[in-house]
């Protein structure tokens, strides 16, 4: 996937990310969802959105049913340790 440009709404600042993850928006459109690379007041976390289109998104989910690429955050399965 080629590289999507988001934009930080909160600081105007434009940003590239490589991969992002595709959510469904509560009013069923698709969008882009990626952590800005500034944090704002008191050290909050920034999100920024852009709208996709719907086969982003089964792309995106074929992607994560295939493996190919963990959610961040999601837990990593690791095998149990042998003695």
């Amino acid at each position: 996937m080629a590289p999507v440009t988001m934009t930080c709404m909160t600081t105007k600042q434009k940003f590239e990310v490589e991969d992002p993850e595709v959510v469904v928006l509560k009013n069923g459109r698709f969008a882009y969802r990626a952590e800005c690379p500034t944090l704002g007041k008191g050290g909050r976390t920034l999100t920024a959105f852009k709208f996709c289109s719907r086969a982003d998104h089964e792309a995106y989910q074929l992607k994560i049913a295939a493996g190919d690429n963990e959610e961040p955050g999601s837990p990593k399965e690791e095998s149990p340790a042998t003695d």
